[in-house]
């Protein structure tokens, strides 16, 4: 009697012990880490070089990781609504948030002090980006296309702004370029033929502003997703047609009015259903896509060929973006953020 109590005992604390050493070790393949905020959806993300900090903003506030530890260390609080964009500058010394709660916050990244709080806009702010230098940063809303620039030294006023057209007002996705320099929106144009649109990427150049020819895509339906290459060559767009296209907008020569880009330098399907994200890796080689199937896909951009598919998240992607470039971050409406380690799938050469 005493024996089968004994091993009754020892195989209910190997079972314990198998369990509990399961779920913690249980990550799917090629997953690193898992990070779980407990806030709520994942609406963005960004990397710091400079710092080797991961910023994830979900919810209402902004979690800053380390990016090898994968600790959390520190939160950023203060937004009344889900923050929609965040952005370090380049020496990794200044975060800059925009939320639908229509605010630009400038924070200190060391510190997580809040350097200053504008209110100008008046449409939730879905698009942050520093210049190269750090001494400027850029706000922007895709619903009402208001494009603010700022002067991050003080944190002081918006020295500039655009003002939206009609045409400007179907806005359905914008992106900076890492460098501040170039900003893109997807519009939806309405055509001469009743109930058909044409969907549409405006470049611009910020400082001085002048926009470029509109790059007139092949999506069957609306822009969602849009992202340009950290070397400002190429452009993605993700649609709601389940398509991704790659477009090479610069040459040995800079943009003009009359450039003509021609067809999409890739059109990549595989997702079953709406692209909701899309970035580059640092090198410009891979691309990576997360979407409404809860799937996120990578992309050769030499080849155009799909090379692998994570579906270990359990609802939309919502954000996704490169550490290192063999180093991958993906967050979901789950509220999970999944690191994955891409050196068995993709070559970094």
């Amino acid at each position: 009697m005493k024996m089968t109590r004994l091993t009754s005992f020892m195989l209910l604390l190997t079972l314990a012990m198998f369990l509990v050493n399961g779920f913690a070790e249980g990550l799917p393949k090629y997953a690193i880490t898992q990070i779980n905020t407990g806030q709520g959806p994942i609406n963005a993300m960004t990397y710091s070089q400079s710092t080797n900090q991961l910023a994830i903003a979900a919810a209402n506030n902004i979690h800053i990781h380390d990016a090898d530890t994968h600790k959390e260390l520190m939160v950023l609080a203060g937004h009344t609504d889900s923050v929609q964009a965040v952005a370090f500058s380049l020496n990794g010394k200044l975060i800059v948030s925009g939320s639908s709660d229509k605010t630009v916050r400038l924070w200190e990244a060391e510190t997580g002090k809040l350097r200053r709080a504008r209110d100008e806009h008046t449409a939730p702010v879905n698009i942050v980006a520093f210049s190269a230098k750090g001494d400027k940063f850029w706000s922007a809303s895709s619903k009402n296309n208001m494009l603010r620039s700022w002067y991050s030294r003080d944190g002081g006023r918006w020295s500039s702004s655009t003002s939206s057209s009609d045409i400007e007002k179907s806005i359905t996705a914008a992106a900076f370029s890492q460098s501040g320099k170039i900003f893109a929106k997807a519009v939806e144009l309405t055509m001469a033929v009743k109930d058909k649109f044409q969907f549409a990427v405006f470049l611009s150049e910020i400082d001085p502003y002048k926009d470029f020819e509109p790059i007139l895509t092949k999506h069957r339906e609306k822009i969602v997703a849009l992202t340009i290459s950290p070397s400002s060559e190429f452009i993605a767009t993700g649609s709601s047609d389940w398509t991704i296209e790659v477009w090479k907008i610069t040459d040995t020569e800079p943009l003009r009015a009359d450039t003509d880009l021609g067809d999409p330098l890739w059109i990549l399907k595989g997702h079953a259903g709406t692209v909701t994200t899309v970035a580059f890796s640092p090198n410009g080689k891979i691309l990576v896509s997360g979407g409404a199937d809860q799937r996120v896909r990578l992309w050769d951009l030499t080849t155009g060929q799909h090379l692998h598919t994570f579906s270990n998240h359990t609802s939309k992607i919502s954000a996704v973006g490169f550490v290192r470039d063999d180093m991958l971050a993906s967050g979901s409406s789950d509220g999970t953020v999944f690191i994955w380690n891409l050196d068995k799938i993709v070559s970094t050469d």
